[in-house]
């Protein structure tokens, strides 16, 4: 396993699901994490007494990641509690509710990019600042494999947004490896998550899309961590711009 001591990492969402896994396996590689969430405090005080448990440090910060206001005073406590950000984790994200096409309401549409591809913005520009003064540092962005599948019938919202994630993605890396700055991205395919309750109540859509999936079953949250992992290790350095695909094949 790579190892992580010594580096401060910054993972948005990281309450429960992807987020939470990989706060938890990061810990356990020696990083110090800081846990963001937005509303549900109980996992993120949950994810920070584990590692706890475990030996690790971590923290939890409370911050709408769509709030300019809330991203720089998050950033600003992040590094006032350990002094720098050294891996920026944006995972944060989803897909509101379920829509055809031609159903779509602009609200929809508008607060689903706002989700997943404003706060990558928001958040990146603020670690940013950070960042490059200090000519180093990583962030990796958390897409989705629907992104190349296209989302048709239901999340076509959801697959643009993190398709312009993709696109932001490839951008960053490019523009921002002048200040020694390493930008990756990570396209999870079904994943055991509380996002598909949310996304879709009652609609058993993992049991419903495992058999489009060549491996035939979802991801376990940390088979995308350990990917992210990787991506935060010294062992990456050389990868650039890339979106990994962690989908069994989809």
């Amino acid at each position: 396993m790579h190892n992580l001591s010594g580096k401060v990492i910054l993972i948005t969402g990281a309450s429960s699901g992807i987020g939470f896994a990989t706060a938890e396996l990061l810990a356990k590689l020696g990083a110090k994490v800081i846990i963001n969430y937005h509303t549900n405090v109980e996992g993120a005080n949950e994810a920070v007494q584990r590692i706890q448990e475990q030996g690790g440090d971590a923290i939890a910060i409370q911050a709408n990641i769509v709030n300019k206001e809330d991203v720089n005073a998050m950033v600003e406590q992040a590094i006032s509690s350990f002094g720098t950000i050294d891996v920026l984790v944006n995972n944060a994200g989803g897909g509101i509710r379920q829509s055809t096409f031609m159903e779509m309401s602009e609200e929809l549409w508008e607060e689903t990019f706002k989700l997943n591809v404003n706060s990558v913005l928001l958040c990146s520009q603020a670690v940013l600042r950070h960042m490059i003064p200090k000519k180093c540092g990583k962030i990796i962005n958390v897409s989705s494999a629907a992104a190349r599948i296209g989302g048709a019938g239901e999340s076509i919202h959801y697959a643009s947004a993190k398709g312009a994630v993709n696109t932001m993605t490839i951008g960053m890396s490019r523009e921002l490896i002048e200040y020694g700055i390493i930008v990756n991205g990570v396209a999870p395919g079904m994943v055991e998550t509380p996002f598909h309750d949310k996304f879709a109540p009652g609609d058993n859509r993992l049991e419903r899309m495992a058999s489009s999936v060549p491996i035939k079953r979802a991801a376990a949250p940390k088979e995308i961590a350990e990917v992210i992992a990787f991506l935060s290790s010294d062992a990456s350095n050389y990868i650039l711009g890339e979106i990994i695909h962690v989908s069994g094949g989809r």
